[in-house]
């Protein structure tokens, strides 16, 4: 049996009998796909002439097969595609993209096997949203989308209107019934937050990034300075002032 073989078949026992793999789906499975990679990228980062750093990277390059293991078995579970569906996609999209070697052309530099690429990916549709890069972090994506819808006028004119746009998402996410409406209306409006960042020239990440080192030092203030009895909102104020001060 080969190692490929094998790990198709832990993965179906981890399906079947580990009660945290059996529960995962596609959606609860995709933060760790992001961990993992960025776990990858930093392992590539530290390479060096050490065997150890070289084991870094073999042991991170696993993680993230992992995750694709995972998901082409849920899928084949869903009676959708497995991963030998998966191994023969990715073979023809390089046979198609790669007609240099694959068919009698030559190109001669990476430039030009680059030029060729963008040529096939545009030959398989026409729409300007054909090039988005779906590996990308959504945030990346949803801009990308959203410059893109500007050329076809389907954008705003301000940022007052996009304001005006997050607002009715967040309306549309108070009126939600159920656990998947709201989830559903979350991305929207996440999506239009990110549109109204467009329009503020502000980077989201960025935002978000001290937003969280905001809350974190208000928080370590009231763990600082909390007693039996203390009015946590008091604290909590008193923690905002004074990071508002210094």
């Amino acid at each position: 049996m080969s190692e490929f073989d094998e790990l198709i078949l832990i993965v179906e026992k981890l399906r079947v009998e580990c009660p945290w793999d059996k529960e995962q789906t596609h959606e609860s499975l995709a933060k760790h796909l992001i961990e993992e990679s960025y776990e990858l990228l930093d392992a590539i980062s530290k390479l060096d002439a050490t065997q150890e750093s070289f084991d870094d990277l073999k042991g991170e390059l696993g993680d993230v097969l992992l995750q694709i293991f995972l998901h082409s078995k849920i899928a084949e579970e869903k009676e959708f595609f497995n991963m030998s569906d998966v191994m023969i996609s990715l073979r023809e999209k390089l046979i198609k993209r790669h007609p240099h070697i694959f068919e009698d052309k030559q190109l001669e530099t990476a430039e030009e096997v680059e030029k060729q690429w963008e040529k096939i990916k545009q030959q398989d549709g026409n729409s300007i949203f054909d090039d988005l890069n779906h590996s990308l972090p959504p945030v990346n994506v949803a801009f990308k989308a959203q410059r893109k819808a500007k050329s076809l006028n389907l954008s705003y004119s301000n940022y007052e209107e996009a304001l005006e746009d997050l607002i009715s998402e967040v309306e549309e996410l108070k009126d939600a019934k159920n656990s998947e409406d709201r989830k559903s209306e979350l991305g929207d409006v996440y999506f239009s937050l990110l549109n109204v960042s467009r329009y503020l020239d502000a980077d989201p990440e960025v935002q978000l990034k001290r937003s969280i080192d905001r809350f974190v030092t208000r928080a370590r203030y009231v763990e600082e300075h909390y007693h039996d009895g203390d009015d946590l909102n008091e604290l909590w104020q008193k923690a905002k002032n004074n990071q508002i001060k210094s």
